[in-house]
């Protein structure tokens, strides 16, 4: 995975055009999140101690469905998508879950790990929460731009 990269919201019908376009417009899209290095740290913490299967896991950052431009990977999902990952994935995890996961894979207590990186992970980890919990509010699809 990139190390940097945005989340953003759109409609449905906005989406199908994306795609249609080969997301040749999404930098028109606002970010509602940034995707940065540590989607890997996010991904590998609940991967390993979640007990939610991996391939679940990996729509949180990655989205449903993908799209391979030169420079990157494009993934998204439609509401309905967004909606079920959110209830399946998501809401199985509270930011109490998340610290404890941190602890049981040694980041939390791990010298060598920054108390910023620390806290950027668990603040990482509730924005990308705040942002399906918006998406799904107002019934949006979300887009994973990474690199």
């Amino acid at each position: 995975m990139s190390l940097t990269g945005s989340l953003y919201s759109t409609t449905d019908d906005k989406l199908k055009s994306l795609i249609k376009n080969d997301f040749d417009s999404i930098e028109s899209l606002t970010e509602i999140a940034d995707l940065s290095y540590f989607a890997i740290n996010l991904l590998e913490i609940l991967s390993k101690y979640s007990n939610l299967n991996n391939d679940l896991v990996g729509k949180i950052l990655q989205g449903n469905n993908s799209f391979s431009p030169e420079d990157g990977f494009i993934g998204f999902s439609k509401s309905s998508e967004v909606k079920r990952n959110k209830i399946e994935i998501l809401d199985k995890i509270t930011s109490k879950n998340f610290i404890e996961y941190l602890k049981k894979g040694g980041i939390e207590n791990n010298p060598n790990t920054p108390i910023k990186d620390r806290d950027f992970l668990i603040q990482y980890f509730e924005n990308i929460k705040k942002a399906y919990e918006k998406a799904v509010s107002e019934n949006m699809a979300l887009i994973f731009r990474l690199g």
